[in-house]
C-alpha cells in the first residue's frame, strides 16, 4: 500500500509520514531538500522497520522536475493507494505594490500547476483500482480571507481549491478514477508558519502579531494533530463523503478528541 507525500521533509508532511508508516503504508517522500527527506526516512526505518521508504528530490516549480518525479514513482510502483500534496510556497509582501511577479509565479507553479501536472502524470497508477485511490490537497484558510501582504500564497491556494473542485468533476466521468478532497488545516504550528510570521513581522504586516498570539496561546493544531486528521479522512471517511469534500482540520481534531474521550 504505497502513499506519495510531497513536502514530506518537515511539518505536516513529516508528521503524516510517521503516522501512515505506523499504520502500514509504504511511503514515497518527495521534496526539495534531500537531507530533510533522509532525516524523515531514517526516523521511519527506526520506528517502522517493516515499511518500505523511498526519497525523491523534486523542484515543484519546474514542470520537467515534476514530470520526472511522476515518472520515477510510476517506474517504482504499480499503484498508489494515496497521494497527499503538502508542498506550498508564497512569500509575504509589504504591500500590493511590492508583490513580486517572480514570487507570485512560483506560488502559482508550486501550489496550483504542480499538483495538477503531478496528478495528471500519475493517473495511470491512481485509477482503475477498488477501492479508489485517494488524493488529498492541502489548502490554506487565507484562500478566502484576503489580508495585506498575503497575495502570492492566498491567491494560489484559492486556485488550488478550484482545482480540487475541477478534479472531482472530471474524475466523476473517468472509469475507475481516483477520489479527491481538500484539507484545510487551519493554523498549524510548523517551521513554515513560524518562518512566515518572522518575515511578516519584519514587514510590519498586521496578521503577524495576531498569528504570534494564537501560537503563544496554543490556539492552533500541532503537525501531529493535523496529520491524524488527514489519516482519518484517508482511512475512515467513505468514498462518497470523501470525494469533492472540503475538510476542516480543527473540526476533525475536535470530533476525534471527543470520540476518544
Amino acid at each position: 500500500m504505497w502513499t506519495l507525500i510531497t513536502g514530506a521533509g518537515s511539518g505536516i508532511g513529516e508528521a503524516l509520514a510517521l503516522e501512515l508508516a505506523a499504520q502500514g503504508h509504504d511511503l514515497i517522500l518527495a521534496g526539495r531538500t534531500v537531507s530533510k527527506l533522509e532525516e524523515v526516512a531514517t526516523k521511519l526505518r527506526v520506528e517502522a522497520p517493516d515499511r518500505e521508504v523511498m526519497t525523491l528530490e523534486v523542484d515543484l516549480a519546474d514542470p520537467e522536475s515534476t514530470r520526472d518525479l511522476a515518472q520515477q514513482v510510476s517506474d517504482a510502483v504499480d499503484r498508489l493507494s494515496a497521494f497527499v500534496y503538502c508542498a506550498g510556497v508564497g512569500e509575504p509582501a509589504a504591500d500590493f505594490a511590492s508583490l513580486g511577479l517572480i514570487d507570485f509565479q512560483e506560488a502559482l507553479a508550486v501550489n496550483v500547476s504542480a499538483p495538477m501536472l503531478l496528478t495528471q502524470s500519475l493517473l495511470p497508477i491512481l485509477k482503475g483500482s477498488d477501492p479508489s485511490s485517494r488524493i488529498v490537497m492541502i489548502g490554506a484558510g487565507m484562500d478566502k480571507h484576503a489580508q495585506p501582504g498575503t497575495g502570492s500564497y492566498g491567491i494560489s491556494k484559492m486556485a488550488l481549491r478550484r482545482l480540487v473542485r475541477q478534479m472531482s468533476v472530471e474524475f466523476d466521468t473517468m472509469s475507475g478514477g481516483p477520489v479527491v478532497s481538500l484539507f484545510q488545516p487551519g493554523l498549524v504550528d510548523t517551521p513554515g508558519i513560524r518562518s512566515h510570521i518572522d518575515k511578516a513581522g519584519k514587514l510590519d504586516l498586521p496578521h503577524a502579531e495576531w498569528l504570534t498570539n494564537r501560537l503563544a496561546s496554543g490556539d492552533c493544531l500541532s503537525a501531529e494533530q493535523a496529520a491524524s486528521a488527514i489519516v482519518f479522512t484517508l482511512n475512515q471517511i467513505p468514498e462518497s463523503d470523501f470525494h469533492g469534500a472540503v475538510f476542516n482540520g480543527a473540526d476533525l481534531v475536535d470530533s476525534l478528541s471527543f470520540a476518544g474521550s
